[in-house]
């Protein structure tokens, strides 16, 4: 074996936790020169190999690989996820992993071939629009909080995600006057562009997640008999109990009562999808008021028209990108696009013929967009060329 093979082989055996001491001396003597130890950071970091692990027992192109494995023996104690994904794929990632190795020597690309900047997804780009009409960019510096005076907020960095949050703000804050009791309170606008996504906590301690291309509205501070929200684009919801003050979401074609839950909401132009998770909800007619719905845990709702439909479903794949995952349960290739569309900020050109391919697969939503690409590419379904940020979907 080679030198190179020798190292690759070892820094997998230390990605799945089955390196020796013996061996774990030798790749420790090797990393002491400088660039090897940028080398191995290269390999190892999310863009890498860890990321390529997972990815390829996700995509479902896989599920006959998978299982032609040997079962483990019975007495076998139980293993991590971690290192069982690492098993499921032992035929196949040693070979990756010096294929990684190999290119990172070389300076090679990987999936086009063509040197790119990267498209990535990020925190980065939200806008708060206030009550007077100023914006204010929300960022965070180097993960420590930035007080918004003017906004009455904090901008916080909880594991790695940018929170924009009103009760923290609130429990610092001096005593309001007795003259600003009875005023309304602000109004506060945060903007989620293309590309970026972002969450807030309101001053009741609702969290609310904001995906790409949504915005939500909502006033400083909740006052009256109900606390109420506007929401366009797609959220999650994790709504603080109040049984005296009803929290209602309104979109454009419904206004979604609760009392304290989780639910997804997504919204477009005259159609509203509400997805319950936990607890129940009701559903109106945003125009007249009418009871359109009741929901239990695991049902959907979609309003669209004068419709409202009513299904059970997997919460799992409607919720799945709040925590950093894209499920696609075979998905059309057009809808997967849209979503890449929105999460990465770019354009894409695909063929009718292609468009109802459908495609199941489970993928962490790195911030580069090539690796979801070629994860997708795996299925052998379709493939992908990229011009700038214009993706090319192919036979």
């Amino acid at each position: 074996m080679t030198d190179e093979l020798m190292i690759s082989d070892l820094i997998y055996k230390e990605l799945i936790e089955e390196i020796t001491p013996e061996e774990s001396r030798v790749l420790k003597k090797w990393l002491e020169e400088p660039a090897n130890r940028a080398l191995y950071d290269r390999i190892r970091q999310k863009n890498g190999l860890g990321r390529r692990l997972y990815e390829y027992v996700d995509v479902d192109s896989l599920k006959d690989f998978r299982s032609t494995l040997p079962a483990p023996a019975p007495a076998a104690p139980r293993r991590s996820l971690r290192l069982r994904y690492a098993l499921y794929a032992a035929a196949l990632v040693p070979l990756l992993v010096a294929a990684i190795f190999f290119g990172a020597r070389i300076g090679g690309d990987g999936w086009t071939g063509v040197s790119h900047p990267e498209i990535v997804h990020n925190s980065e780009g939200a806008q708060l629009i206030l009550s007077s009409g100023q914006v204010v960019d929300l960022a965070a510096d180097e993960g420590r909080p930035v007080v918004l005076a003017e906004a009455n907020a904090v901008v916080d960095a909880r594991d790695g995600e940018r929170t924009l949050s009103y009760k923290k703000a609130e429990a610092a804050a001096a005593p309001v006057p007795e003259a600003a009791v009875t005023a309304a309170p602000a109004m506060h606008t945060l903007v989620v562009p293309r590309g970026v996504n972002y969450n807030v906590e309101l001053s009741d301690g609702t969290v609310v997640y904001l995906d790409a291309d949504s915005r939500l509205e909502y006033p400083v501070y909740f006052a009256g008999d109900s606390r109420e929200v506007t929401v366009s684009g797609r959220a999650y919801f994790d709504v603080a109990h109040d049984a005296e003050h009803p929290f209602i979401v309104r979109t454009a074609r419904a206004a979604i009562r609760v009392f304290g839950t989780e639910f997804c909401v997504s919204a477009s132009g005259s159609q509203s999808v509400t997805t319950l998770v936990k607890g129940s909800v009701g559903l109106f007619d945003a125009g007249s008021g009418e009871q359109l719905a009741m929901l239990t845990p695991g049902q959907q709702a979609v309003v669209s028209g004068d419709e409202c439909v009513v299904q059970q479903v997997e919460t799992l794949y409607q919720t799945a990108w709040k925590d950093g995952y894209f499920i696609f349960e075979s998905k059309s290739v057009g809808s997967i696009m849209e979503e890449l569309s929105a999460w990465y900020n770019i354009d894409y050109v695909l063929k009718d013929s292609l468009r109802d391919v459908n495609i199941t697969a489970r993928i962490k939503r790195y911030d580069n967009v090539e690796s979801v690409l070629d994860i997708l590419s795996k299925t052998r379904s379709v493939n992908f060329k990229r011009d700038g940020r214009v993706i090319t979907v192919i036979n």
